[in-house]
């Protein structure tokens, strides 16, 4: 994997919120994810962006706007 922590972000339409989680490298590979990596869920629309730091995974969701980081 590219980077140790990867940022999950589902945008959350009907509800408008964005639903987050931290992923170590580990489990963000075993979901298929890569930095960059986009989808559309039936929940929403998902974003993944890697990092190099759990911090600066953290620091990038609590700047969005209405997200719940659920971790």
């Amino acid at each position: 994997m590219e980077y140790t922590f990867y940022a999950e972000q589902i945008y959350r339409l009907k509800e408008g919120i964005v639903q987050a989680r931290v992923l170590p490298a580990q489990e963000a590979e075993a979901l298929g994810y890569e930095d960059g990596y986009t989808a559309q869920k039936p929940e929403g629309r998902l974003y993944v962006d890697g990092f190099d730091s759990e911090a600066a995974a953290r620091y990038h969701l609590e700047g969005l706007t209405d997200c719940k980081i659920m971790n």
